[in-house]
Order: structure tokens, then sequence, then C-alpha cells
């Protein structure tokens, strides 16, 4: 089974979500997907809420989808898509009609945009410089169908007939209170027609086989005389209707709906792009992560509604290095770094361009996070428990090389055994060959294990934020030692105080 999703083409390629996880929430990747599958059928959100099973599936969607950006291959799978949009409500409107002769023209209508489609995509791909497996095996896949005999057979029918059909142009003549039908062609319109016979009868005039689900008396009138007139055509129409009472390609339906995958986050990314914000394809890497002008992009799509602007940061995490331990004032950015590393991995493993100027990312198996959250009223274990029965999943035994983002954690605990507790997640995830960031303020995590780089929230002269992270050890804002001295909160003057 071909499959614009899966390298392998079978449901083994896509890897189901663990429900306990719940990252698409604490990354804010819900919102983007609100933005990115708006106007697109329901049923393609569904795509973007499940992983390729392997590196092999993302680096075959990656190749796919950097075709996809080809605006003629770009074009030629939008055109697709609304033909096949066109080709469904032609068939809705087939089943509605109450009239045989209506159903069969909607039936005609239904086959002739659905093999034209095939056809006209098939000529675009042939036509494209593709470099992707997966659309070169499309351009195949359809190139095979077309040529089979039962297509082509097909497609002389309907394309005989719609063209017969499409040429078809009569006069229609009120005199004397009779109406007069002829063949030939007039520069006058029939809804002009009606409107000037009938003034005030109806807002909206349309012709036989328009949107209407019935006809009206004159229309019904209209048609009984041209099936006089024509016998020919509609008894090769009726012939039609029974030798193809069904020809549509399984195949072909479960394609179109895969493709809206990748046409959904192109248009989105044109979007993103015309509002300033530019977006790359990530480069595959043994182990190195990087970035450069990364931004966080659910707050870019915020920002763009006010006008403000996000402020884009760097990234490197080398081979041997594993996790980022962010520490700094509140407000200063953390949260928000935190969110744009998760981001960047989940559309890296989704075979998508990423929000920064350039980027490297390996592959991770997983994505997890774990975001402080309100205290559960309905649970009535507490805080603490909550975070730890959602630590569960991240700290399960088949989690190895997952990329984790950690926003937090242990809040309600005290200092020294939120720093234990915190120590010992770390040195795990590390053990498990995982990646990540911890954002935090304990200044303590930065020396919890090897492997632990320290980040840190920047602040400029005058102690503001300027929402840039670096690589810096944990420190203390300016200004606190003096409130320190001031109030005499040293460890030794609190101790002298005791004693």
């Amino acid at each position: 089974m071909f499959s614009l999703l899966s390298k392998t083409g079978e449901a083994s390629g896509i890897q189901d979500w663990d429900t306990s996880c719940s990252f698409l929430q604490d990354l804010n990747i819900d919102q983007i997907l609100d933005h990115i599958t708006e106007g697109w059928d329901p049923e393609c959100r569904k795509m973007f809420e499940v992983f390729p099973a392997s590196a092999e599936d993302e680096e075959y969607r990656r190749a796919i989808y950097q075709d996809v950006r080809n605006e003629e291959v770009y074009s030629a799978l939008t055109e697709f898509y609304y033909k096949i949009l066109a080709r469904n409500t032609y068939s809705e409107k087939k089943e509605k009609a109450y009239e045989l002769v209506q159903k069969r023209v909607w039936y005609l209508r239904e086959i002739f945009t659905y093999v034209s489609s095939i056809t006209a995509l098939n000529d675009a791909l042939l036509r494209s410089s593709l470099g992707s497996a997966g659309l070169k095996a499309l351009s195949d896949f359809l190139s095979d169908t077309i040529s089979k005999e039962d297509f082509r057979t097909l497609n002389d029918d309907v394309t005989g007939l719609w063209k017969e059909l499409s040429e078809f142009r009569v006069i229609l003549t009120y005199e004397k209170d009779q109406f007069t039908l002829k063949c030939g062609t007039t520069e006058a319109q029939f809804e002009n027609f009606l409107s000037d016979l009938f003034p005030g009868q109806k807002n909206d005039y349309g012709v036989p086989f328009s949107d209407e689900e019935y006809f009206s008396n004159l229309e019904d009138s209209i048609v009984k005389l041209f099936m006089k007139k024509n016998k020919s055509f509609f008894k090769r129409l009726e012939e039609f209707c029974k030798k193809y009472p069904t020809c549509f390609n399984e195949d072909i339906a479960r394609i179109e709906k895969e493709m809206i995958y990748y046409l959904a986050f192109a248009r989105f990314q044109k979007m993103m792009h015309t509002h300033g914000y530019d977006m790359c394809p990530p480069k595959a890497s043994s182990g190195v992560l990087s970035a450069s002008g990364l931004y966080d992009l659910a707050l870019a799509l915020t920002n763009m509604e006010t006008g403000k602007k996000v402020v884009p940061n760097e990234l490197y995490l080398s081979d041997d290095e594993s996790f980022f331990v962010l520490t700094g004032p509140n407000q200063g950015g953390k949260t928000t770094y935190g969110r744009s590393l998760g981001q960047l991995v989940y559309l890296a493993k989704m075979g998508f361009d990423v929000p920064a100027a350039s980027a490297e990312v390996p592959y991770f198996t997983n994505l997890w996070t774990h975001f402080s959250v309100e205290e559960s009223l309905e649970s009535g274990r507490g805080k603490l428990m909550d975070e730890l029965e959602r630590l569960k999943p991240i700290m399960h035994e088949s989690q190895e090389r997952a990329f984790v983002v950690i926003n937090e954690l242990f809040t309600t605990a005290a200092n020294y055994d939120a720093i234990e507790m915190g120590k010992r997640v770390l040195q795990y995830l590390i053990d498990k060959k995982c990646k990540g960031i911890y954002v935090t303020h304990l200044g303590e995590l930065t020396g919890a294990c090897s492997g632990i780089i320290s980040l840190r929230a920047m602040v400029d002269d005058e102690n503001k934020q300027t929402f840039i992270i670096e690589r810096n050890e944990p420190a203390e804002l300016k200004g606190i030692n003096s409130q320190v001295l001031k109030y005499r909160l040293t460890y030794e003057q609190i101790k002298e105080r005791f004693s």
C-alpha cells in the first residue's frame, strides 16, 4: 500500500502518542495546529497528532515537504485537492437530487472531475523536478493508474459525454403565453431571462442542474423538451451510469487526504513568511542539536496581532552534552525558550521546516514534557503527588533517546528535597541517553551530573529582562546582595541571631 506519510506504506509507519503525555498543550503546539489546520478537512488534525515511527519515515516526509514547497508542485497538489472537494460536492448533490436525469448529470460531472483531476496531477508531476521518493512514487502510481485499460476507457467515455453536454446551447423564447425551445446560441442569459419575465418572484435564478435539489416547473419542462430533442445523448448517459456504478480508487482517496498534511503546513509557512517569520529545513545530525535565530512559533502567532516581535535565540548542544539547566529571573523568557526547543523537535520529527534561521536536529525517539500545573482538587493527592504521577511516563524503562522539556518541577517541595529529586531525574534521563532542558530556579541543578550545560536568562545593566538566553552560570540578580546585607539575612547573620 502506497502512502505519503510512511515509507513502508503500512500502519506501522505511524507511532501513537501516549495519552498521558501532554506536550501539545505544554508547548502550545495545540495553538499552532489551530492555525495550521484552519479551513482544511477537520480530519487532517489527526495526522499532526501522531509521530512517524522511525528516523527513515521522518526523512521520507521531510523530502516530500521540500518538494511540496516548490511552487509548481504546491499549485498542482492544491488544484487536485480543490477538484476533489468539488467532486465530493457533486456527489452530495447527486444524492440529494430528486429527478433521475439530474442525478445522472451530477454523476457525470463527478466522474469527469475525478478523472480529469488525476490526469492533470499526473501531467504536472511529470513536468516537475521531484527529489523525494514519496512524490516520485506518487507520480509512478498515477502514471500506472492512467495507463490501465479500464481507466483509459472510462476517461474516453466520460470526456466524450461531458464535452457533448458542455457544448449544448438552446434558445428559449416566451411569446403569447408559450415557451419555445430550439437548438442554437444567444448572447442572453437564462437567469436574466427569468428575472425579466418574472420580476420579484425570486432573488436568485439558476439554471438546470444548478445548486437546487429539484427542478422548478419551468426547468422541468425545459429539460423534458431538451431530452426529446437529444434522445441519443441521454440514452448514452443512462448506459454510462449503468456501466460505471462506481469507479473510485480507494488509494487515490487516501492520498488526497494525506497530501493535506503537507499543503496545510506549506500554506501556514507562507503566511508566516509574509509576516516576517522565516523557517528552515533542519539538517539531520548524528547527535548535535543546534539552531540559530530560534523563536517560539506560538508566541510569534500571538505577537502578530499586536505587531510585537519575538526575540530569537541560539542553541547548541553537542553530541556528548545531554541537558540544559536554565535559570534566571521570572518573566525572563525561560519557559518561552524551553517551549521553542520542544517545538523545534516536534516539527523536525514531523518532517516540516522549523522556526529558525538554521537548525541541526538528531533523531529523537519521542518528545516528553512536564510543566508545572495547578494542584488538582479532584485527585486529592496534592501538587507534589500529581507531579510525580505525571512524571511516570517520562521515567518509563523503555524511554531512551527521547527529548524532554521540564519546566519548574517540584516547586512545592523544600529546596533541599527539590534539588535531590531534580538531580535524580536528570541522572536517570541522562543514563537513558535522553537530551532536553530543565527550566528551574534551582541553580544547584547545574552541577547535578556530567553532561549538563548551564544556561541563564540574561538581564541588562538596569536589571531588566532581555529575553536572551546564553550559556552562563547561575547568578543572583543585581541588587539582591545589598538587600540581604541591609536586612541582615546572610547565613552568618541569621545563624548569629538564632544563637
